[in-house]
Formats: structure tokens, sequence, C-alpha cells
């Protein structure tokens, strides 16, 4: 039997109890390997027969909630991943052969259920090839079956003998778990209308594709919408449930003018925006952030006379660096470009830190003290509030590493909480976590169990006063006859 790699094996965090917890959590997308089940495990078996266990551990925000995969006869050297998750239901994917970690054909996707205990295997959607950044996972019926949908680009089209494209050519990938016969179908499909070139175009100097996906978010619905969304461009939206599913190209608002430069350098979108959709299913969120870096500035002397007699010499003054948040909403059903309306705007100055609030971590003053909120990036929008998640950039001095993550509530301006993120893991050149409303499920889900406790409750105590019956639950049959035990509330006794 062989023994798990130890060079992926790191000891997942302890978390505190957060039963009763019901919002949004953020999901760090890189499993842990680890044999920790709770009343959440699943267990199931993988394409070679090998049998494999999943267990979420839920953690308050802007802790990091977490999901341990055990698999004790399977060397893992690269750590299972969270492609998607929607509701209550997580996509990951987990390499096969240890030996390969890049190609598709070695890695097994599972759509696990925690509030049933289940972790079903997929078929493996090899030879098509896609991202896990273009992955979306849509849970359907309450999670009675659900499809996976995934985008990804072929050659533009171009006009005869010109470089002029007229054409931009997509495959969705989708596989429907209430028709499995099918297995994992492709379409193909095209933009005609350049709506993004026309209302936010790109300058000349930029060479980049025409649509680049970075995230999916699931607008759900009868028709199953799905925007692909390149957080420099725009979104694709698609009804993928529907014959013959089209693209729709809607831009995003135009950039700041403190990222037009960022904009020709190509950076990373995500380290400075972001978008999400809220609980309700009724708004898209979409945030962008202008980062500055600290200056110095000369200035000169009031007057000829002091300039003169000071040598000539200039005055410098070192402008500290910092930031400023931009939000937007849009309604949903969505419209058009023109129904953008902008939301929030924050700059670092006015976020101020109540280092007496009880619910803040002793992180708070190493926060304070190396002005690490003036270094801050990688947005996460919170589905709930108006709470934004913040990378911490920066080390505090006499530290080896330190990267935290820094929950702002935009509308208060205030600093809700600071978490210290795993030092096992590398998070500062991507965060590598995503919001989920899984909590929200599985809480539903317990509260309809001891609703129905309640119910048998008083039948049962009923049934007593009427004949004199010891405490015992009656159910049909003969030799059905059970002693009613009364058992605590589990937020994940689901």
């Amino acid at each position: 039997m062989a023994a798990v790699a130890t060079v992926s094996s790191c000891v997942p965090p302890t978390l505190p109890e957060c039963d009763g917890y019901d919002a949004a959590v953020l999901v760090d997308m890189r499993c842990y390997i680890a044999d920790l089940p709770n009343s959440t495990t699943a267990r199931g078996t993988t394409s070679s027969g090998l049998p494999i266990q999943v267990t979420f551990h839920a953690a308050r925000p802007p802790l990091l909630s977490h999901l341990c995969v055990h698999c004790p006869d399977l060397v893992l050297k690269s750590k299972p991943r969270v492609v998607a998750t929607d509701a209550d239901l997580v996509l990951l994917r987990v390499p096969i052969d240890p030996k390969v970690t890049s190609d598709i054909r070695y890695w097994d996707y599972f759509l696990y259920k925690p509030r049933s205990h289940r972790l079903d295997l997929l078929p493996n959607p090899h030879p098509r090839s896609f991202d896990d950044t273009a992955t979306a996972l849509l849970s359907r019926e309450d999670g009675g079956w659900y499809a996976v949908a995934a985008l990804s680009i072929r050659c533009p089209v171009h006009k005869r003998n010109s470089d002029v494209v007229v054409k931009w050519e997509f495959d969705l990938h989708l596989y429907r778990s209430d028709d499995v016969s099918k297995g994992w179908i492709s379409k193909r499909m095209s933009v005609k209308e350049f709506v993004r070139d026309t209302l936010v175009p790109l300058p000349d100097a930029v060479d980049r594709l025409y649509h680049e996906t970075g995230k999916t978010i699931v607008l759900g619905g009868e028709r199953g919408t799905v925007a692909w969304v390149d957080l420099w461009r725009g979104l694709f939206l698609c009804d993928v449930l529907e014959e013959p599913p089209v693209l729709r190209d809607l831009p995003l608002p135009e950039p700041t003018r403190g990222n037009w430069s960022r904009l020709l350098q190509q950076w990373i979108p995500n380290c400075l925006r972001d978008i999400t959709i809220n609980r309700h299913k009724d708004t898209i969120k979409y945030i962008e952030m202008e980062i500055w870096k600290p200056r110095v500035v000369k200035t000169m002397p009031n007057s000829y006379l002091e300039w003169a007699r000071h040598n000539n010499s200039c005055s410098q003054v070192i402008i500290p660096g910092g930031w400023k948040a931009t939000t937007w909403t849009m309604a949903i059903p969505v419209g058009s470009f023109a129904d953008w309306r902008p939301d929030c705007e924050v700059e670092v100055k006015d976020v101020t830190v109540d280092a007496s609030d009880p619910h803040h971590s002793d992180l708070l003053s190493k926060l304070t003290s190396s002005n690490t909120l003036q270094e801050l990036a990688y947005p996460t929008i919170s589905m709930d509030d108006d709470v934004v998640y913040l990378l911490s950039r920066t080390t505090p001095r006499n530290m080896r590493k330190l990267e935290l993550v820094v929950a702002i509530d935009l509308r208060k301006k205030i600093v809700q909480g600071v978490a210290e993120l795993d030092v096992q893991k590398d998070f500062i050149f991507m965060p590598s976590y995503c919001t989920s409303e899984i909590c929200r499920f599985l809480r539903k889900s317990t509260c309809a169990k001891e609703e129905l406790k309640q119910t048998e409750n008083k039948a049962i105590k009923a049934t007593e006063k009427e004949e004199g019956e010891p405490t015992e639950m009656h159910v049909k049959g003969p030799s059905s006859r059970k002693k009613y035990v009364k058992r605590p509330v589990n937020l994940f006794d689901a």
C-alpha cells in the first residue's frame, strides 16, 4: 500500500467552531490531503477503483474554509483542487498519476455533495480541454441534479486574405447529471457583434485575445445562465441549458484612470478587480481598485529669497502609497452596458480600524504598525454584504512570513476583521480562494431536520399524554418500535 507523499501533506489549521453560521464563506481552492472526517464526509471511488473521501471544514470569514481529501492508496504529489462551487455542491479534481499534473487525462473529477454525503465520479472530459477558471457548476432543483459548463476558445475567423477578424468562435462543453448517457457534449458558438470593441475599446498597443476568461459566475434561473468573465474586458452571458446556446457580450465599466497604463502592461486583472453575484441572485457586484506606490515630491520654497539663501535647494515630501476601491452593481435580469450603477467609492485614508473590537484578532496591532492597510490588493467581494476581502502584500518587520486577509466594510469604511493565511501555502501571487454559499445550505438542511424532530417530539408527547406510554417513537410496522433520543443541533448533521 502506497503512502501519501509527504511533499503535498501539510497539516490543516485548526478552525474555531462556527455552528449556526449561514452566510457566505471563503473556500481555499487548494485542498488539504488529510484524514479528518466529520459529519460532512462523503466517500467514493476513483476511476482506478481506489477508495477516496472528502470532508468540508467551515470557518467564518476572513478565515478560510477548506476541504480535506483522503485517498490512502494513492500517492498524491499534486494537491486536489476545487474547480467550482454552487449552492452546497463542489466540483473538484484529484490527480490520479503522480508523474503527470498538467494533462486533463490524469485527473479525476468529482461532484461533492456534503448534505447527502455523496461523492460522484464524473466521466473524464478528455479530449476536451478547458481551464478551471472557465468552468462553472450549476445546482438544479435544490441539488437534485447538476450541470457543469466550460468554455474554450477556438481560432478566430478572419476576412478572406486579411487580418481582420470577422468572428470569434468558442466551444461550450456541457455535462448534465440528469442525462449521463450523453456524457460530455460540445457545442460551437460564435460572437459576431463585438460590443466591447465599440463601447470599451482596447488601444492598438494592447495585444490580447478578444476574451480571456478569468472567472465564472452563475446567475442560474430556469435557463441556467452563466457568465464567463474577462476581468479586463467584459462578460459572456450564456443560457447553457437552452437550445441553441448563444453568447451575449456585456462589457465591464470603463477602467479607472489609474489603471489605464496597467491595462497596457497586461497586469493580472484579479490583482485589481473582482466580480460576483449576491446571495439573492438579483444583483451582479463588481469592484475595481486603483493602487499607487509611495513617491517623492519636490517642493519649491514660497519665495525667491528663501530659495536663494538655501543654495537653490528644494525640500522633499514623501507621499505614501495607497489605494482606492470603486464598486458597481447591475440588476438581474441583466440589461445592457448602460445599466451599470456606481455604488461605493472608498480610499484607504478613509478606512478606520477599531482595535478594541473583540472580533478583531491580535493581528491588527501588526497590521496597523506596519501600514499594511496601504499595501492591499486582490479584492474578493462578499456575496452577502458590502464587505471586500483584500490580500496583504507586505510582511511586517522581524517576521519571516505573514500573509493576511483583511475584511473591509466599504459602506461603513471600517476594518471588519483580519485573518492569517496558512504559512504552509503561498497566497501572495494568487489568492486561490473563492466565495461559496455552502454553509447556508447546510444550515438550511439542519434547520429543516430540527423542525422535523420538534414535530415528532410534539407528536410523541401527545401520544404519551393520551396513552400513558413511555417516551417512544411509533413507526408503522410490528417490529419498528424505537426509543426516541433527543440530539443536539449540529450545523453539519445533514
